[in-house]
């Protein structure tokens, strides 16, 4: 069995286990449902149109939603979590968005943990 205390202070690998484990928690600790909304529609790794996404919120409860505030939301983002966790490209004239592939395994982790944890109750 490995431990995080086992490593050295000044090792890499417990300052990257440790940055991975901080983003985790701050992936699970995301409340906001438009938030969640997103990234579960984004959970595939693939890119996803502005108007998939805004659609998609509105099948899940989600009224107020329209690409002004899909924009912000994805800012909100990478903002709380890594400048570059969700990826914006500018595709077949309308903006698409998809969580970077360093972030796609995590992000599902964190999801999984979170609906496991969520209907287990």
């Amino acid at each position: 069995m490995f431990h995080l205390e086992e490593l050295p202070e000044n090792s890499i690998n417990k300052h990257n286990l440790m940055n991975k484990y901080d983003l985790f928690n701050k992936i699970k600790g995301i409340n906001t449902s438009v938030k969640s909304d997103i990234l579960i529609a984004l959970l595939d790794g693939e890119y996803h149109s502005e108007t998939e996404l805004i659609r998609s919120a509105k099948r899940r409860g989600t009224t107020y939603m329209g690409a002004v505030t899909l924009g912000t939301m994805v800012s909100s983002l990478n903002h709380l979590l890594k400048s570059n966790y969700v990826e914006k490209q500018f595709l077949n004239g309308e903006m698409n968005y998809k969580i970077s592939d360093n972030y796609v395994g995590l992000t599902r982790a964190a999801y999984n943990n979170w609906q496991h944890k969520r209907f287990k109750h």
